[in-house]
């Protein structure tokens, strides 16, 4: 009964958020992907327990990669009410995400990603490390992509992927971040959708709400490692692109002086996007804080004189 429980709700820190949307608009011609980290817990009624599951691990690496075709997005049934809890069964499965673990893509197209079974492998040692900052057991409990220019509502493709998933653990969560979409009247707008697949790989929304990281039961706030991460992405999947030309040209010297010239334009562009704007910000945050500093320290005085 608890396995295949449905899932009721997902509660998403917003530093989740944050990092999701960073990493989404970092490119407007690919999708990208990550995994989410966090617990799932089980309803009965007025009880309530953690779901803990080997198996959802397992799913990370053992399932085929993910793959994202957001080129044709399925939007069937998209107004459908988030399910509620009937009188048949009354096990429910709530979600509560606080960790976001970016991986490195093994294809880079408009319409898809594909991530290398190591990788996906990288998110449970990642779990771990999580659980030993925040004081409460975490593992990975479902995944996130980007469409760029297109709606938030997946493809038949991603219903199958997540469908996947969820024969391990009904309560894995699928995240979809629509950004540079642009609508009839040429409004622009981002928006996240929480999904599930249903029965006959139909699709289900799922309710989503965002609350600030500090009301989730840990004991220590998560890591903040998302820029670091980001850079250190990009910068292999930039390499990996100039070895693959390597390969497949045979060292032939015009290739290798084109793609490291895209080489070299890519890595400034992505210390102008990330690594420049978070230093700023860092200087901007050490300032505040040492002013603080200094009118606490004030405080203290005064009530100590």
């Amino acid at each position: 009964m608890e396995k295949r429980a449905p899932l009721e709700k997902v509660c998403v820190a917003d530093t989740v958020i944050q990092a999701c949307l960073a990493h989404a608009f970092t490119t407007e011609q690919e999708e990208v992907m990550g995994l989410l980290l966090g617990e799932v817990t089980v309803h009965h009624g007025c009880s309530t327990t953690v779901a803990v599951s080997s198996e959802t691990v397992k799913v990370a690496t053992t399932v085929s990669p993910a793959i994202s075709t957001g080129a044709k997005s399925f939007g069937g049934n998209v107004n459908a009410p988030t399910p509620t809890p009937t009188s048949t069964s009354t096990v429910r499965k709530r979600a509560n995400v606080w960790g976001a673990w970016i991986l490195q893509r093994s294809v880079r197209r408009a319409d898809r990603v594909e991530i290398a079974p190591e990788m996906l492998a990288s998110a449970s040692d990642e779990a771990e490390h999580y659980t030993k900052q925040v004081g409460h057991h975490t593992r990975v409990i479902g995944w996130y992509h980007s469409h760029p220019r297109i709606t938030p509502y997946p493809s038949q493709v991603d219903l199958r992927s997540q469908g996947s998933y969820q024969q391990m653990e009904s309560g894995w969560v699928g995240l979809i971040f629509s950004v540079f979409y642009s609508d009839a009247t040429n409004r622009n707008s981002v928006s996240v959708h929480c999904f599930q697949t249903g029965p006959g790989e139909t699709h289900e929304k799922v309710e989503i709400e965002i609350v600030p990281v500090g009301s989730m039961p840990l004991k220590s706030l998560p890591p903040c490692e998302v820029t670091h991460r980001l850079l250190h992405v990009f910068r292999s999947e930039v390499n990996a692109a100039v070895e693959l030309v390597r390969r497949r040209c045979k060292d032939a010297p015009d290739a290798m002086a084109a793609a490291f010239a895209l080489q070299e334009v890519q890595l400034y562009t992505l210390e102008k996007l990330i690594a420049q704007p978070t230093l700023r910000h860092l200087r901007a945050c050490i300032s505040y804080m040492e002013r603080e500093v200094k009118r606490l320290e004030k405080e203290l005085a005064a009530q100590n004189s």
